[in-house]
């Protein structure tokens, strides 16, 4: 059904899927090339986007390109490869149960 649904257009990457990303009951999602790091997590409140209000808070910007150390108890916001263009009938949820998740990564 996750592979329908990105034929459908409702799962857009930015790069074609590997093909160990598609689980039976998962996606795995691809860390995108830029990490901000931000002060503290947030909400983007009425009237802002995500991406706006990382313009606001960012701290710096971290290439993730060639690899990178992430410091620990630091908030980092980090775009994923993956978008979701779905109706309104279907809803969807993220959930770090991978190797972000063992690390305390979220």
């Amino acid at each position: 059904m996750i592979a329908a649904m990105a034929d459908a257009g409702l799962i857009l990457p930015a790069y074609p899927f590997v093909e160990s990303q598609i689980q039976p009951a998962s996606l795995d999602l691809r860390l995108g090339d830029i990490a901000y790091r931000v002060r503290a997590s947030f909400l983007p409140g009425p009237g802002a986007t995500v991406a706006e209000r990382i313009d606001e808070l960012k701290l710096h910007e971290i290439s993730l390109a060639d690899g990178a150390v992430l410091e620990t108890n630091c908030v980092y916001i980090v775009p994923l490869l993956e978008s979701l263009a779905l109706p309104s009938e279907i809803v969807a949820a993220a959930n770090p149960k991978s190797s972000t998740g063992r690390l305390d990564v979220f």
